[in-house]
């Protein structure tokens, strides 16, 4: 499963609370909310103190609820984390998948884990796993060190 890092825009109206968002938004993959300058602190995940800003997020209605309401019609970025979903059928084997295209080459190694365990070789499988997931832990490392910067 790959996680793609993605970023919701919205337009905040002064003094509402409530924005609706797009339908791949689900609570647990969102890790930064913007409105204007300011960041806003999950109320679901965070101890939140008096008079910080907070959001929380209803994955039903798939709407964000900011708190404070802003105080000016000002931006909105959510950064939130997509799960890769591209289907793979016999009739359409040239659809791109929705990974990062700078680690589409991992999935070599992660074909060949499987072709080799599929002929019972162990050895070559977990060497194969093991290139695969150091790829996708440096992918992982490099996301989070551009989010902190």
């Amino acid at each position: 499963m790959v996680k793609i890092p993605k970023v919701a825009q919205f337009d905040c109206v002064a003094g509402q609370t409530d924005y609706p968002l797009p339908a791949d938004v689900r609570q647990k993959n969102i890790d930064m909310v913007l409105i204007g300058p300011s960041q806003y602190r999950s109320m679901d995940r965070e101890d939140i103190t008096p008079y910080q800003n907070a959001f929380a997020y209803d994955d039903t209605t798939k709407t964000i609820s900011i708190y404070p309401a802003p105080y000016a019609d000002l931006r909105g970025f959510l950064r939130y984390h997509r799960i890769a979903t591209t289907t793979f059928l016999s009739t359409a084997l040239t659809v791109s998948p929705d990974a990062p295209e700078e680690y589409h080459w991992t999935f070599i190694p992660a074909l060949a884990a499987m072709l080799a365990n599929s002929q019972d070789d162990s050895v070559k499988a977990s060497n194969y796993e093991n290139q695969y997931k150091a790829a996708w832990n440096v992918a992982a490392q490099n996301y989070q060190a551009g989010a902190s910067q």
